[in-house]
């Protein structure tokens, strides 16, 4: 079972820099957002590595918990100031067979998402997608 959730929201904070159009398709921008939250979840306790350039936006791999996670960003294609960020699992064989232990880390670090993206002031119209 794949665990994931999903959250859009507008922001004018997350410009695109200049040299991201080499790194990732046209319009799909998102550096700073990822960096955005590379800094807030550190400071709230996940080891976070690097942002990381993908085709769709840009990743974020994750450990909370001692379970590791990983997180994509971006801009929403067509719709300026429109971002989403996604948060899913990345587990092997003893992952899956400790299903509900799993849940509960994810659940708690999306919680934890969900919190950071929501006290941010640079952050509006959040939207949330999954259980």
């Amino acid at each position: 079972m794949s665990l994931e959730r999903v959250w859009s929201f507008a922001s004018d904070a997350f410009a695109p820099a200049p040299d991201e159009v080499e790194l990732v398709n046209p319009g799909l921008g998102g550096r700073g957002l990822a960096e955005f939250l590379a800094r807030g979840l550190a400071d709230l306790g996940v080891k976070v590595n690097r942002p990381v350039p993908e085709d769709w936006g840009w990743r974020l791999e994750l450990v909370f918990e001692g379970r590791r996670f990983w997180m994509g960003c971006g801009a929403v294609s067509g719709e300026p100031g429109r971002f989403v960020v996604f948060l899913k699992t990345r587990r092997g064989l003893g992952g899956l067979l400790a299903a509900a232990v799993w849940r509960e880390s994810f659940e708690r670090l999306a919680d934890a998402v969900e919190s950071f993206l929501r006290q941010s002031p640079g952050v509006r119209e959040l939207e949330v997608e999954g259980p």
